[in-house]
């Protein structure tokens, strides 16, 4: 108990004041203020301390309780949380003080702790983690329009570098390498990530999901390959994604000869084109180009300008084909040939008429696919052997061979027929049984009768003559000898063909000059009657048309160095002065031209496009070989050109 000190008790003693016992002073102690701060002890939490009342205003942080709040004295704003450095200190006379986590940045900002959820760039750390308030994802960056922004209870806020492109993404920011082609800027660069290297161009794969970039880039890793880039010729690399071969900038299907096996990076099939290209920059210049005549371009690529190029028919090994013609049937194309020996790749054949064919619409550009079929065939050896003499016509539907053959103190002409559509073939054999020279030319006429006319002849110095034969029909079962329409004649000329105006007559090289020999086609033996043309030159190869309606023949006459065309509108000698033409031939275009080929006696091979009134443009054509003879055959824009030698039968395409 506390004494009264003497002052007091003397003045409670005067003072009139009533005295009351310890019971009393008890039972009233909730009234009394002993600490004398003016609260009773009820309300007061301390009132043994002045200091300390409901009256007193808090101070906050030291420890006491001076409102006598019972708050703990390191949670001023009651949130339930201290800042950290309060951690563990308690508050006095307050239970369950010192037992708050800390984390609280505001103390006096009860939204304001770690419970509290964070609201986004309003620039107050609501949640107290420390973290910028306009860097949400925490990854060091803001977006651009919150650079310099500070965040309430941040010291170190509004300091961080701009740039962040989603904020909402720590693995986005411009310090992030991107991921190409997952559909995120994951470095802000704000490119494409369809676009890898920038180029304005996305892979084929991507265009869905490039958001409207041109599709087409191939190498989506360098910004200097796209469809806009420039193309850098044979550099291996397809700058313009063009899919193109780099190395055949014409893309006419050949690359220059440097280049062979060169392939281009990224396009499917390059590095295996064919070389010899001399002129990558013009698509209709390469190797098996068509040579465009007149001109100062070598499209053909053969070094040498006006000329082109026969190449031998794959395949076959040729023993002296002789004499080839070329001729077209329903469709088909023939080049036939009497030939000593030929070995196909699935046949030998001896002292046979053999031919291949083309469907016309296969040969634009190729005549390398070929069918064939031997027409007068024989296996193995036979008692006799052709000569150079042949030539096949058609006549209704109706394919004629004809080959001179020579053997034991005999010659003959075998004639051939063979039906395009039905029918059997059939042969006949008109044999002179007098040792002659082998024939050197032969010919056929058919007439609207059906009867086959053959002539052979010779330029023989022993008793040169000529041979004829009528054989009123010939199939299956025409006899396989005919002699009683054999005629010999008298005529000294290696060359010989019927020619047709109102009755067949036949053209012979005769007592230097060119004779016209008529006879009688009804007579079984007729005689003939030889009347000069006059020419003053004898021609050593004669070609003729059988079409009544408009005839035409052609002379080979080396002495004018010249081939003779009269018909088919012209009457003109074409050549020039280096050409001694020995075989010779012709036909009429498309476009009004004529076309003319010869063999020179020492084996090349010319021939000339063009007409009387344009005159003539010469064309060189290149063989392997010396050639022996030559045949021609046009549509309406390209020509076959055929040539024989002794060993070789060579084709090539003249486009005119």
């Amino acid at each position: 108990m506390r004494r009264l000190s003497p002052l007091l008790a003397f003045t409670l003693l005067f003072s009139g004041c009533t005295w009351i016992d310890d019971a009393q002073r008890e039972a009233r102690k909730g009234q009394v203020d002993d600490d004398g701060d003016g609260v009773i002890a009820s309300r007061d939490c301390d009132d043994e301390d002045p200091t300390r009342s409901t009256a007193e205003p808090e101070i906050w942080y030291d420890g006491i309780d001076e409102d006598c709040g019972g708050d703990d004295d390191y949670d001023q704003d009651a949130d339930g949380y201290v800042p950290s450095e309060f951690v563990g200190l308690t508050t006095l006379q307050v239970k369950g003080s010192g037992t708050l986590p800390g984390g609280d940045c505001d103390d006096q900002e009860p939204l304001a702790s770690p419970q509290q959820p964070d609201v986004g760039y309003d620039g107050v750390d609501s949640a107290c983690d420390g973290g910028d308030d306009f860097d949400q994802d925490g990854d060091g960056f803001v977006a651009n329009e919150n650079i310099g922004k500070t965040t309430t209870y941040v010291g170190t806020s509004g300091m961080l570098p701009g740039g962040d492109c989603d904020d909402g993404n720590s693995a986005v920011n411009p310090d992030a390498p991107d991921t190409a082609y997952d559909g995120l800027d994951s470095d802000c660069a704000g490119d494409n990530d369809y676009d890898a290297d920038g180029d304005g161009f996305v892979a084929d794969e991507w265009y869905e999901e490039a958001g409207g970039l041109p599709s087409g880039d191939c190498d989506d890793a360098d910004a200097d390959i796209s469809p806009s880039a420039a193309e850098t010729w044979y550099n291996g690399i397809d700058d313009a994604c063009d899919g193109k071969d780099d190395y055949d900038k014409d893309a006419d299907g050949y690359v220059r000869t440097v280049d062979i096996g060169r392939a281009t990076e990224g396009v499917e099939g390059t590095g295996d084109l064919p070389g010899g290209d001399c002129d990558d920059t013009a698509p209709a210049t390469h190797p098996f180009a068509h040579e465009v005549y007149g001109d100062s371009s070598d499209e053909d690529c053969d070094g040498g300008l006006d000329s082109i190029e026969v190449q031998p028919l794959d395949g076959y090994a040729w023993q002296n084909p002789y004499t080839p013609v070329l001729l077209e049937a329903e469709g088909r194309v023939f080049l036939s040939v009497a030939v000593e020996q030929v070995v196909t790749p699935t046949d030998n054949w001896f002292d046979s008429g053999f031919a291949v064919y083309w469907t016309v619409g296969s040969i634009e550009n190729d005549v390398s696919q070929i069918e064939e079929f031997a027409w007068a065939k024989n296996a193995t050896n036979p008692s006799f052997a052709v000569g150079p003499a042949h030539t096949m016509r058609l006549f209704d539907d109706t394919l004629y061979g004809v080959l001179g053959r020579e053997g034991t103190n005999f010659r003959s002409l075998a004639m051939e027929a063979y039906p395009l559509g039905s029918g059997a073939a059939g042969q006949a054999t008109a044999q002179s049984s007098v040792a002659e020279n082998a024939f050197e030319d032969v010919d056929v006429y058919v007439d609207s009768a059906g009867r086959v006319f053959g002539i052979g002849c010779d330029g023989g110095s022993d008793t040169p003559t000529f041979t004829y034969a009528r054989v009123d029909e010939i199939d299956s079962s025409t006899s396989a000898d005919v002699h009683t329409n054999v005629t010999d004649g008298s005529a000294n000329g290696s060359a010989c063909a019927f020619a047709v105006d109102t009755e067949p007559y036949v053209l012979s090289a005769y007592a230097g000059d060119l004779y016209e020999f008529r006879f009688d086609p009804d007579s079984a033996a007729p005689s003939f009657t030889g009347t000069s043309r006059e020419l003053g030159r004898t021609p050593v190869d004669i070609d003729t048309s059988l079409d009544g309606s408009s005839p035409w023949e052609v002379l080979a006459l080396p002495v004018l160095h010249a081939v003779y065309v009269e018909g088919m509108g012209i009457s003109a000698y074409v050549g020039q002065a280096s050409d001694t033409p020995q075989v010779a031939s012709a036909i009429l275009l498309a476009d009004g031209d004529y076309l003319i080929g010869w063999v020179n006696d020492d084996g090349s091979v010319r021939l000339a496009k063009g007409s009387d009134g344009s005159g003539y443009a010469y064309v060189t054509v290149n063989t392997d070989e010396v050639a022996t003879g030559i045949a021609l055959w046009a549509d309406d824009t390209n020509a076959i050109v055929a040539v024989s030698s002794e060993s070789a039968l060579a084709v090539g395409i003249y486009d005119w």
